[in-house]
């Protein structure tokens, strides 16, 4: 929930118009935050092969991203006054969101990096004898 709080907290004291980076910064810090939550629950599933995992993260976070700005198109910019610069900041945005949903992809990957178990010499049955 941190990064809707964080988006939430900007408009409310107008960082967005204030202060030059904090939409930059917001799309990349935000996406890696989500996309950490995210890439923590795919990496319960035994996703195979391991480069499987940051792919679907990254992939999962360039669709939202993509979404996001969809929905911010829709309620806002279209006929708002930002028209004009509206395409050049989408692109960069959609480019933060998944650049931070890499990040987090790489992080959670190193994070949640099983170790794998030497096979025994003994097999182990399942049934107690």
């Amino acid at each position: 929930m941190s990064p809707f709080l964080v988006d939430v907290t900007g408009n409310t004291f107008d960082l967005y118009d204030r202060v030059g980076w904090w939409d930059d910064a917001n799309h990349f810090v935000n996406w890696l935050l989500l996309c950490c939550g995210l890439g923590l629950l795919l990496a319960r599933l035994d996703i195979r092969p391991p480069w499987l995992l940051p792919a679907v993260i990254t992939g999962l976070g360039a669709v939202l991203a993509i979404a996001w700005e969809l929905g911010e198109w829709y309620t806002f910019i279209r006929h708002g006054t930002e028209l004009d610069t509206a395409y050049q900041d989408t692109l960069g945005d959609e480019t933060l969101g998944t650049a931070g949903a890499l990040a987090a992809a790489i992080l959670v990957t190193r994070l949640t990096r099983r170790t794998p178990i030497a096979p025994s010499s003994t097999p182990v049955s399942p049934f107690r004898e």
